[in-house]
């Protein structure tokens, strides 16, 4: 099987598992309502599914990990939400659909965000063991001010005129590649691994977000809001420091290339299976992605 097919099988788990978590820890309200506007807004579910195929790969049981793969896409549904408001990216769009704001109104939007990230670590402290705590506390680490939200801080902050690569490189590490390392390392964690395994997953989930981000700032430029389900082009309108501003489009792809080399590169240092050839193979979806 390859991913593709190995992501068709499991994403009708993901969203069966999404509505039986939130029902599990909401009452059926206007919360309820608004976080699940934008949890079932069409994603593609990278995140559980790397999480899910990292399992496979461990031999775990996919049981075992569903609520860290969910508490997963929470919270990175979470800032999306929060990205999109108007104190930070304002954006009136995502996935196609009007922003959670422009649906609920900025405090409802604001209130979900923060009821998904909650709902996120209740879910794992909830199903956590003594073996995959280490998984939770690196999940926390790495959406927190150490990880993602750091990253959204150093975007607001540094102004467009002083970010050089190794600067775009830092926020987008933060912002993006932490996620996708929770997605890998964090799992790895969550299901025992040993410190190898999570040091060469680590840096997988590493190369393969920067090298995801660099996509993202190509497609604003490439792409259409139809394809995309936002608005593109809003980097240039608003001036914003990008790979492509600062490297040029062909540059930009080429460095993308070369992070996705080095994410294959870590894979050979793991012990051959289909899973492992999955992860191979999905890195290159990383790049060649439309939207």
């Amino acid at each position: 099987m390859d991913w593709k097919n190995f992501h068709k099988e499991q994403k009708p788990l993901i969203e069966q598992k999404i509505k039986e978590f939130i029902d599990e820890l909401e009452e059926d309200n206007i919360l309820k309502e608004t976080m699940l506007y934008s949890l079932n807004a069409g994603g593609k579910r990278l995140r559980p599914f790397l999480s899910i195929l990292i399992a496979n790969l461990l031999s775990e049981d996919s049981n075992h990990v569903f609520p860290f793969a969910i508490a997963l896409e929470m919270i990175h549904t979470y800032s999306l939400i929060h990205d999109d408001l108007p104190a930070l990216d304002n954006d009136d769009l995502r996935r196609g659909k009007p922003s959670s704001h422009k649906a609920f109104g900025e405090d409802m939007a604001i209130l979900a965000g923060d009821a998904l990230l909650n709902d996120a670590f209740h879910l794992v402290l909830k199903y956590s063991t003594t073996k995959s705590l280490k998984g939770a506390i690196y999940l926390a680490k790495s959406s927190g001010g150490r990880g993602m939200v750091l990253g959204q801080v150093l975007d607001c902050k540094i102004s467009e005129n002083k970010r050089d690569l190794e600067i775009l490189d830092n926020i987008n590490l933060l912002k993006t590649g932490k996620m996708l390392m929770a997605s890998t390392a964090g799992t790895a964690l969550w299901c025992g691994a040993n410190e190898k395994t999570v040091n060469i997953l680590e840096n997988y989930g590493k190369n393969i977000g920067l090298a995801f981000q660099i996509t993202d700032d190509i497609l604003d430029i490439t792409s259409n809001e139809e394809m995309l389900g936002k608005p593109i082009g809003s980097d240039s309108k608003l001036n914003k420091s990008t790979y492509p501003s600062i490297l040029g489009l062909d540059n930009a792809k080429k460095r993308a290339e070369t992070f996705v080399k080095q994410a294959k590169n870590e894979l050979q240092k793991l012990e051959y299976n289909e899973f492992v050839e999955m992860l191979f193979n999905f890195s290159d979806y990383i790049i060649e992605r439309k939207f």
